[in-house]
């Protein structure tokens, strides 16, 4: 498939994707409103299993190996009008942030709902990579910031 005609496939179907990152953001938000911080570990929980059911669909996006890899593959958001800034992409992490709206639209919710939804994230990459990685959310519209700024690392392998 030629890069002009799937630009104009991701832009026909970009009200479809961002209406289903908004349905997932509205549930886990009404979910956390009426339960509170109980309600984090099975939002974060099943937001892990859409990440793992993602990444075997971003599988076949991938050009080459690795969180380098994976770090392209987040410049495809810009297609669904998601534009996505790499501050930083090695062999072990990728620092990014974007400017809002919050894909999820969970914009003046908390930190804490943030952190729960982004287990899709950590879930996603962990899996496309095969070992664990450890998201943190440094900065996010959730909590009122300016901008989302987030950073997926490798986990560290303890050593005995």
């Amino acid at each position: 498939m030629s890069r002009w005609l799937g630009k104009r496939l991701a832009k026909a179907f970009t009200p479809i994707i961002l209406h289903n990152f908004r349905t997932m953001g509205s549930l886990s938000r009404a979910f956390y409103e009426k339960y509170g911080n109980e309600a984090l570990p099975i939002i974060s929980r099943v937001m892990g299993e859409a990440g793992v059911e993602g990444a075997k669909m971003a599988r076949s996006r991938l050009k080459g190996e690795g969180m380098r890899a994976v770090g392209e593959l987040f410049k495809m958001y810009e297609m669904f009008d998601l534009p996505v800034e790499i501050m930083e992409l090695t062999d072990d992490l990728i620092h990014f942030r974007h400017a809002p709206p919050c894909p999820f639209g969970l914009e003046g919710s908390s930190k804490e709902l943030c952190e729960a939804v982004e287990a899709r994230e950590e879930k996603m990459i962990s899996t496309i990579l095969g070992e664990e990685v450890d998201v943190k959310v440094i900065k996010c519209v959730a909590a009122g910031d300016e901008y989302c700024e987030v950073l997926c690392a490798k986990r560290q392998r303890k050593t005995s």
